[in-house]
């Protein structure tokens, strides 16, 4: 008899070990089934072999939705029936094999002892194999969960009812926040998903928190004619504006007439007369305040691509377009007829300057920021120069600066009506940063430097020995020794002194006005002449604006604009333009006295610009303006 039982305890342990097996490959199973991606269901579809045809059957039989409801129930209703055959057994065990031991301690080492097995070899262990190879463990136990699903049919059957039954009912799909969404695109980021899929499905995920007033074109911004414009006079003005659609007004833009499009003016431009106002199309209008996926609805059901932006008065505030609506997915749609317009200038790493009418979303992207903190203390505004203006409770000054958030915020340029130019500061992070200078300068170490100087030399005296091909020089280059610093004073036929560099030819080449006149600085050596202009007696603020416009019509073929301004004690303000890159005009400068005189110039080269070459020369000569302008003596 004894020998029986011992048997039977044999029999029972090797059961529990083959049960904690089994307990393995269905809590892994249910990792694999649950874990394949629309990659792993090809796989499985394009196999033609029976486990991958009944994963597939498992899964989606009857429906997708009901089939991996019954495969779940399946594997539950098992593996929860084979870890309690386990517990069995084991206590069995336990009570025969653990009679030496007290109670209270066999009860222990039984409880944590079989729990400890369970977790770690039927939870823990398969369910990390599982998620590493979910295909292979998938069609391993297709065979047995495709049996057991018709066995234990009367066990799960009634139980996935019973939790249909009690689950709430969803007659619609629940409402998720921009929040929730940004968060599920940031989780399911991965490597495969390239950096352009990233940045439309953020602009997917945020396109429904916009309204129009953030991405419309101002009014100041948008191109229309008079209704009363002469046939002739509108031909002209409809094919210089370059636009297919124009808005035409009567008695002020506030009062929209119509839109015109240009592919309606066609069948008339031979005519020598025509009643152009007979082609109107009624103009849709649209609130400030509609959001930007409505209002895409409206453009599709209305099949029109324009909309007027009206604000609570009912006077034009501008105009948005279906092209407006797609690039805050998409991005930037260019076309062979668009003008670059570059609405910032990127300084250094940390500082950009702005247009003011830039719209607040394009710098948050351009910076890099979140700006959350911006959208919560800005009021009406939807421009950088507004946000300004909001903070400042004013208009400000040239040059008048605010903090918000670390961020240094610089009224560059400013008028009587708005800010023109703001310089963006981001705030330093809290390791040490180079200072910044000119795009193409990087520090390096000076051990680096030494070893490039030893290696370069090397090259040269290996290679001292053969013909060297000749290389052409790229256009506008050329190597000369540049000049000294010593300066003199110049009286110039006009109420000014300046102090000029020694190699600088004074060229007049016009009498002295009452109140203005003109003169170049020649550089003989460098083939270059700085263009310089007074005048007294005038309103600075429109010669300042005037200023920023022509430095900044450089911007298309300019890497980055610097900006440096300086305001001197006894009166007067100094603007200097460093413009690098391929730009007509590498360097600019303004000088005022404070209230009624102003010199300005621009430095201009005889021979096609290149940037790289002639950056020794331009820094030379951006010395010898810093001199002339701060040794001014205004009369």
């Amino acid at each position: 008899m004894t020998d029986l039982m011992g048997i039977h305890l044999w029999i029972a342990a090797v059961s529990s070990l083959l049960l904690l097996l089994a307990s393995a490959f269905i809590s892994g199973s249910e990792i694999a089934f649950f874990s394949l991606d629309p990659q792993d269901r090809q796989t499985l579809e394009e196999a033609e072999d029976q486990p991958s045809k009944l994963v597939l059957q498992l899964l989606n039989s009857p429906d997708t939705e009901r089939g991996a409801r019954q495969l779940l129930a399946t594997i539950l209703v098992l593996n929860n029936t084979v870890n309690i055959l386990i517990i069995l057994l084991s206590t069995v065990l336990m009570q025969h094999w653990l009679t030496a031991l007290p109670p209270l301690v066999g009860t222990i080492l039984h409880v944590f002892g079989v729990t400890f097995l369970i977790v770690l070899f039927g939870e823990v262990l398969p369910k990390v194999y599982a998620n590493r190879n979910p295909l292979t463990l998938a069609r391993r136990m297709a065979r047995t969960l495709s049996w057991s699903k018709g066995i234990l049919r009367p066990v799960w059957q009634p139980l996935n009812a019973m939790a249909t039954w009690l689950a709430p009912r969803a007659d619609a799909a629940p409402e998720l926040s921009v929040e929730d969404l940004e968060h599920a695109v940031n989780v399911t980021d991965s490597e495969e998903r390239s950096e352009e899929e990233n940045r439309i499905l953020s602009g997917i995920v945020n396109f429904g928190s916009k309204d129009v007033k953030q991405i419309m074109r101002p009014r100041t911004d948008v191109t229309s004619f008079a209704h009363d414009l002469a046939w002739p006079e509108l031909k002209s003005a409809m094919a210089e504006s370059g636009f297919s659609r124009v808005p035409i007004y009567e008695d002020g833009l506030d009062n929209i007439k119509g839109i015109l499009y240009a592919k309606d003016l066609l069948a008339h431009r031979n005519a020598e007369t025509f009643d152009w106002n007979s082609l109107l199309r009624p103009p849709f209008f649209v609130p400030e305040n509609r959001m930007i996926d409505d209002l895409l609805r409206d453009f599709q059901a209305m099949k029109v691509h324009l909309a007027v932006v009206v604000d609570e008065y009912g006077g034009t505030s501008g105009i948005i377009t279906l092209e407006d609506v797609i690039e805050e997915i998409v991005g930037d749609i260019s076309d062979e007829f668009d003008d670059e317009d570059v609405l910032y200038s990127r300084i250094d790493e940390r500082t950009v300057v702005f247009q003011g009418k830039t719209a607040l979303v394009d710098a948050y992207r351009i910076l890099d920021i979140d700006g959350s903190a911006f959208e919560a203390a800005k009021g009406e505004s939807d421009t950088l120069g507004g946000f300004v203006v909001e903070q400042l409770a004013r208009l400000p000054k040239p040059g008048e600066s605010l903090m918000f958030e670390g961020i240094q915020l610089v009224a560059e340029a400013a008028d009587r009506r708005r800010v023109l130019q703001v310089k963006v500061t981001l705030a330093a992070d809290n390791e040490a940063t180079p200072p910044p200078g000119p795009p193409s300068q990087k520090r390096r170490p000076d051990g680096l430097g030494t070893w490039a100087l030893i290696l370069a030399a090397a090259l040269t005296l290996g290679t001292g020995c053969r013909d060297a091909e000749p290389v052409p020089r790229p256009p506008g280059y050329f190597r000369i020794a540049l000049h000294d610093t010593t300066f003199r004073q110049v009286e110039l036929p006009c109420p000014m002194t300046v102090g000029v560099s020694r190699a600088a030819v004074l060229e007049p080449i016009r009498d002295f006005a009452p109140d203005s006149c003109w003169f170049n600085l020649a550089y003989p050596q460098y083939k270059a002449r700085i263009h310089c202009t007074y005048a007294g007696g005038v309103n600075l603020a429109p010669v300042v604006e005037d200023a920023f416009k022509l430095a900044y019509e450089h911007e298309i073929k300019a890497d980055a604009i610097e900006v440096r301004r300086r305001d001197y004690e006894a009166g007067g303000t100094a603007i200097t333009w460093r413009i690098a890159g391929n730009a007509a005009s590498p360097l600019q400068f303004l000088s005022t006295n404070g209230s009624d005189q102003f010199l300005r110039g621009a430095l201009y080269f005889e021979v096609r610009p290149n940037g790289d070459s002639l950056q020794p020369v331009v820094a030379r000569l951006d010395a010898d303006i810093e001199y002339l302008m701060a040794n001014l003596t205004w009369q």
